[in-house]
């Protein structure tokens, strides 16, 4: 693989996307109907909460010289930018469970916000990887509703777990994470949102 395709698909799947198609998985496959007017709304508030807030933090973070990057190939730049995401994440998953979606909704971001916890906790000395969290934790998430629901998603769930490997293959070209980060990251994102949302 060469450095430049690694870099379209890191760039291409990058963490931020999942939340906003998770919740496009969850209202569209799932057995109950939602207004589509609801669906835009929801889609909207979740961009903001899991994409806009933190990435406008990032941003201040950076012309405060808090993060030297916005990649943040450090482990301590991503210490105040998690911190920050985990509890967006939480306010976000708090509030949807106020408006009256499926309980998959929320509980799909509150296990993120719990894999980002869990990421954050072992800063100090490790680097578990995003990116292999957030697709672990999509294909997580296609895994219950698919058992949940007996939903056949193997053809996209297969899909995604191909995606993870050529993604964990550019990781590795970027020299952005050890073998080892990558596989926690992957499988913590996986067992995590999996198990929240199929069990609750």
């Amino acid at each position: 693989m060469s450095q430049q395709l690694a870099k379209v698909l890191s760039y291409l799947f990058h963490p931020v996307i999942y939340p906003v198609l998770g919740l496009l998985i969850i209202l569209n496959v799932g057995p109950f109907y939602v207004p589509p007017q609801i669906i835009n709304l929801s889609l909207a508030f979740v961009f903001t909460g899991t994409y806009i807030i933190p990435l406008l933090v990032s941003f201040l973070m950076l012309r405060l010289k808090i993060v030297a990057s916005l990649e943040m190939k450090e482990a301590k730049d991503r210490r105040w930018p998690y911190l920050i995401g985990c509890i967006s994440f939480y306010f976000t998953a708090a509030a949807l469970e106020k408006i009256g979606l499926s309980n998959d909704v929320y509980l799909y971001i509150q296990a993120s916000a719990i894999v980002i916890l869990l990421h954050f906790s072992m800063l100090k000395f490790w680097k578990p990887s995003a990116h292999l969290g957030a697709i672990g934790g999509f294909t997580g998430l296609l895994m219950a509703i698919s058992l949940k629901y007996f939903i056949g998603l193997l053809p996209l769930i297969a899909l995604c777990i191909l995606v993870a490997g050529f993604l964990a293959t550019a990781r590795l070209k970027l020299k952005a994470h050890s073998p080892g980060e990558l596989v926690f990251g992957y499988f913590s994102g996986l067992l995590i949102v999996g198990l929240v949302v199929y069990s609750l």
